[in-house]
This record gives C-alpha cells, structure tokens and sequence, in this order.
C-alpha cells in the first residue's frame, strides 16, 4: 500500500531534450515579457506632464511679476507733465530753480550752479522714470528661481540683459539685481506708501553698486520720497539722497513745489 503510494507521488522521468526545451522557453517569455515592459515604460508621452509642469511654472512666475507691476502707482498714459519751483539743499547750500517734465522722460533743470545742476537732473530723471508707465510683456521672461526662506519674497528670474533677479513679496517688487550690469546694481524696497487707489508709490529705497570682479561695494545710497497728488495724479514733493562713496557720505535734498500741469502736446 505505501509503496504504491510512493510510486505514485513520484514524478515521471524527464526527457533531457524536452527539459532543454521548456526552459529555452521560459526564458524567451521572459525576455519578451521584459522587452514589453521597456517598451511601454520609454513611450514618447511619458515626458509630457514634465514640461506642461515647466511651462505652468514659467506661466505662474511671469503672472506674478505681471501682478506686481500693476500694483504699483504710476503716471497716466497721456499724462501732460509738469512744471513746478525746485528748492535744493546741498553742501550747506539752499539752491532754486524751476524743473520741467513730460513723458516718456523729458526732464529740465534751470539752476544756475551747474556742479549741482547734472546731480539734480539725474536724481529727479530716476525718480520720475520709475513712476512711468511700463510698455514691456512680462509673459515671457520670467521664471521661478530656487525656493527659499527669503524675507524679501520669491525669487523670480528674467532673461533680459543684465540678467535681472526680483524679489516680489506681498503683490509688491521688493528687489531688483542687476547681476550681469557693470557694476552690479541692487536696489531694495524698505518702505511703501498705499494710494487711494490701493497701489503702492516707494517711499525708502536702499540701493548699492557692487564690483563685478572683486565683489566689493562701489557706492551706496538711500532715497526715501514723499508724494503730493496734483489732479489725478501723484507728483514729487520732495526726494532726500544720502550717498556714500569713496568714503565721503553726501546729503541732497529735494523739493517741489508750485506745480502746473502742462498743457497736452499738440499731435500735429
């Protein structure tokens, strides 16, 4: 009774050739089996969402700096210019004279000491130039740098030429690198003031140049800006530049007053 039990249990002989057989077999299954796996897993779609992810992302970014720069408070479109009295503290000195302005950057200074006047020029040109309104499509440019903990906001990258970085926290652009210009420029937004309109106008702004080669700092300086609203529009009342550079710190000090609008510019 065992016996025939055992005999039973154990399997018949296998002939080699059919053994040789099953297993070439099993193994070309199991290479097809692999092959089909590959070729389905490196299918051309399967990169897709990547670059959808990519160009969502780049999207997003130049939305916000889009977002930002609407936020600020600038200067109408057919805005006139003006004309108003400049009052000028300088070196101890309290300086007069008349500035003119129109869009998109027109700016005359009369005043008869003329060391003075080309600072003058160029600090109300700055001022004014950033209140102008901004022509360029940010839907290009801008992409999400790496991200960060920084209190000054996200980091967003643009690929124009100076490779510019921006900081833009809260609606509002915060910083702005100039990394590739010579030298380096970087200015930060310290203090801001809300419009009736709930834009924003900067008040305290820090700035500084930096070597490109050695890293050191050139110069720096800090405006801070006060704001008057003459019809519609929000106009200087006063600019206060403290500078240092080749270590010597100078204080300039601006202000406006008496302002006329312009009359429109006559198209023909």
């Amino acid at each position: 009774m065992s016996e025939t039990i055992l005999a039973r249990a154990t399997p018949p002989p296998v002939d080699p050739g059919e053994q040789t057989c099953c297993r070439r077999a099993g193994v070309g299954f199991a290479f097809a089996l692999l092959a089909a796996t590959l070729l389905l897993g490196a299918s051309p779609a399967a990169p897709a969402p990547a670059v959808e992810h990519k160009a969502a992302a780049s999207e997003d970014a130049a939305l916000l700096l889009q977002g930002a720069r609407k936020n600020r408070e600038v200067l109408s479109e057919d805005f006139p210019g003006f004309r108003s009295k400049l009052t000028v503290h300088v070196d101890g000195r309290v300086l007069h004279g008349v500035c003119t302005f129109r869009l998109p950057g027109d700016v005359q200074v009369e005043m008869q000491a003329a060391e003075v006047r080309a600072d003058v020029t160029a600090t109300i040109r700055s001022m004014l130039m950033h209140r102008a309104p901004s022509s360029r499509s940010s839907l290009q440019e801008a992409q999400f740098g790496e991200k960060d903990k920084s209190p000054l906001g996200r980091e967003l990258l643009l690929a124009d030429r100076t490779q510019s970085a921006y900081r833009i926290r809260d609606g509002q652009i915060i910083q702005v690198d100039r990394r590739r210009a010579d030298p380096r420029l970087v200015l930060t937004l310290l203090e801001t003031r809300s419009t009736e309109s709930g834009r924003y106008l900067p008040r305290h702004v820090f700035a500084v140049r930096i070597d490109q080669h050695s890293g050191s700092v050139l110069e720096a300086w800090t405006y801070i800006s006060e704001f008057q609203r003459v019809g519609g529009e929000y106009l200087p009342k006063s600019r206060q530049v403290i500078r240092t550079h080749e270590g010597r710190t100078t204080a300039l000090l601006i202000e406006w007053s008496e302002i006329e609008l312009l009359e429109p510019e006559s198209s023909g």
